[in-house]
């Protein structure tokens, strides 16, 4: 009996030094998926356009106001290719408030957006480029990182081949994040 109570003794002052100082004892990470459908063409080029959002996402709604840190962001992507030759892509992200859009130039994209996916292949017909594949193709990480704290943010698939020549059929951003009190 007396050792159960000089523990909890211990533990209370334990408690009563760590909270003060800041200590943040409950926290965890958290994963947020969201999928996206309907990319839209850009008309006469070569990529592919969709306004991220996560922030209607429950999971989001959930943590928001507890958000510690980014730990890792990745895509899952499903894509066909019509051409008879393998390609390649590249992803680019910019904030919301950002001029760039659905009908701007794949160069001002390239010149004005973060380069946040690189070379990632596109053989010919469908396939799929998943989560952990996705991170031999991220550049630019903390750049996404400040850009997924916000929830929000713009996305463009660029090919070297016309939009009547492949098509970005979804994609799945996945935030990794920590949160607590």
């Amino acid at each position: 009996m007396k050792n159960i109570l000089k523990y909890t003794l211990m533990a209370a002052c334990t408690l009563a030094l760590l909270l003060p100082a800041g200590c943040n004892l409950v926290s965890g990470t958290v994963v947020i998926e969201e999928m996206f459908y309907n990319l839209s063409p850009n008309g006469t080029g070569n990529y592919y356009y969709v306004s991220l959002d996560v922030t209607s996402n429950s999971t989001w709604e959930d943590h928001k106001d507890n958000i510690k840190d980014i730990d890792n962001i990745g895509f899952e992507i499903w894509l066909s290719s019509t051409s008879a030759d393998a390609n390649s892509f590249n992803c680019y992200v910019d904030d919301l408030s950002s001029s760039l859009d659905g009908s701007s130039s794949s160069s001002a994209i390239q010149a004005g957006a973060t380069h946040v996916l690189v070379d990632v292949p596109m053989p010919p017909g469908e396939s799929f480029i998943g989560y952990a594949a996705s991170f031999g193709h991220i550049a630019n990480l903390e750049t996404l990182k400040t850009l997924g704290e916000t929830g929000q943010f713009k996305f463009w698939a660029l090919a070297d081949v016309t939009t009547s020549e492949f098509t970005v059929d979804s994609v799945k951003v996945v935030l990794t994040l920590t949160a607590g009190l």
